[in-house]
C-alpha cells in the first residue's frame, strides 16, 4: 500500500471543503439536504446533490487563473444556448438556479444529472456532435453573451500563465523557451485569415461521455473561446499526435467531424495542435505534475516540443 503524499492529503481537503459549501448552497437554495458523491475529477470537481436531480460543477484546480464569474457566466451561456438548439451537451439547471453561485470562497454551477457511462462513446458520433455544436456556435454573435472575449484567448491565458511566479519555479528554464516557442506560434496564428468562431475550448476524449442510449453529450465547457474551428480539432487529436494515446479513436472522431464540417486547414490544425501542447504544459506546471501520470506526459509533450521545427 502506497504512503499518502502531501498532495493526497491536500486534495482530501479540498474535496471535504467543496463537499460541505455543496450542502450549505443547496440549503440555501431550498433544495434540501443533499449528500454531494464525486463523480467527476479532473483539473476541478462534479458532484451529484444525491438524491436530487442536480450535479454541481466546482472551479479548483482552475479556480485561480480563471478567479472571474465570467468564465462560469459564459460556460452556462453557451450550453444552455447549444441545449435549446438540440445540440449533444449537459443543459444548465433552469434559470438563476444554474449559477454560477458563490459558495465558502468555491464557485459552483448547477446542471441537469445525465445517466453516463464509463465507456468512451462512438468516436464517429462523437465528432459529428461537435460539428453540430460548431454549427449552432456559428451563428452566436461575438458580443452575444455579455462578456467581452477577444479572439485566441487561450494563447492570453498561457502567456499569463508562463508567466507567474509559481510556474516561474515550478519549471526554470523550461518556462522561458516555452513562452518564446509560444510567442512565435501565436504571431503566426492570429494573422492567419481562418474565420474565428465561439468554440468549446477543450474538446478531447475527457470531455465526452456516453448516455445511456448510446449517444454523445459534449461535457465542460469551461474553456469555450473564440478562435478558428481547427483549435478545437487540435483538441480532438492532439494527445493522439503528441502522445500517442487513443490515436485510433482520436483520428475517427477526426474523420466524422470532417465528413460534415467545413475544409480544414491541415497547416493551421497542425500549428493548433503544438499551440494546444504548450497550453496544456502551462496548466500542468500550474495545477502540479506531481500527480500520478501527469509528470510523465508533461515531460513527453516537452520531449515532443523540443524535436518540433523551431522547438
Amino acid at each position: 500500500m502506497s504512503t499518502p503524499t502531501r498532495t493526497d492529503h491536500a486534495e482530501a481537503a479540498t474535496q471535504e471543503a467543496v463537499i460541505q459549501a455543496c450542502q450549505r448552497l443547496a440549503s440555501h437554495l431550498g433544495l434540501g439536504r443533499v449528500q454531494p458523491v464525486v463523480i467527476g475529477r479532473h483539473s476541478n470537481l462534479a458532484l451529484w446533490l444525491d438524491p436530487g436531480p442536480w450535479v454541481a460543477r466546482v472551479a479548483t484546480g482552475t479556480a485561480g487563473p480563471r478567479a472571474q464569474a465570467a468564465w462560469a457566466r459564459r460556460e452556462v451561456t453557451l450550453a444552455r444556448a447549444l441545449s435549446r438548439a438540440g445540440a449533444a451537451v449537459a443543459t444548465p439547471a433552469p434559470g438563476d438556479l444554474a449559477g454560477p453561485h458563490v459558495q465558502d470562497g468555491w464557485r459552483l454551477t448547477l446542471w441537469q444529472r445525465l445517466a453516463l457511462h464509463d465507456t468512451a462513446p462512438d468516436p464517429c458520433a462523437a465528432g459529428r456532435a461537435l460539428a453540430r455544436c460548431h454549427a449552432v456556435l456559428h451563428d452566436l454573435p461575438h458580443d452575444g453573451l455579455g462578456e467581452p472575449t477577444p479572439p485566441w484567448s487561450p494563447l492570453d491565458e498561457t502567456a499569463r500563465l508562463l508567466a507567474h511566479p509559481v510556474i516561474q519555479a515550478r519549471a526554470g528554464d523550461d518556462a522561458g523557451w516555452v513562452a518564446r516557442r509560444l510567442a512565435v506560434l501565436d504571431r503566426r496564428v492570429r494573422h492567419h485569415p481562418a474565420p474565428v468562431q465561439w468554440l468549446h475550448g477543450d474538446a478531447h476524449l475527457n470531455n465526452v461521455r456516453r448516455l445511456a442510449d448510446g449517444s454523445p453529450v459534449w461535457l465542460d465547457w469551461e474553456d469555450a473561446c473564440r478562435a478558428p474551428l481547427e483549435w478545437d480539432l487540435a483538441g480532438l487529436v492532439g494527445a493522439a499526435r503528441v502522445l500517442g494515446s487513443d490515436v485510433d479513436w482520436a483520428e475517427a472522431a477526426l474523420g466524422a467531424w470532417r465528413e460534415v464540417g467545413r475544409p480544414v486547414d491541415e497547416d493551421l490544425l497542425d500549428d493548433c495542435i503544438e499551440l494546444r501542447a504548450l497550453f496544456v504544459v502551462a496548466w500542468t506546471w500550474w495545477l502540479g505534475p506531481d500527480l500520478a501520470g501527469r509528470r510523465e506526459r508533461l515531460a513527453a509533450r516537452l520531449a515532443w516540443l523540443r524535436q518540433r521545427p523551431g522547438g
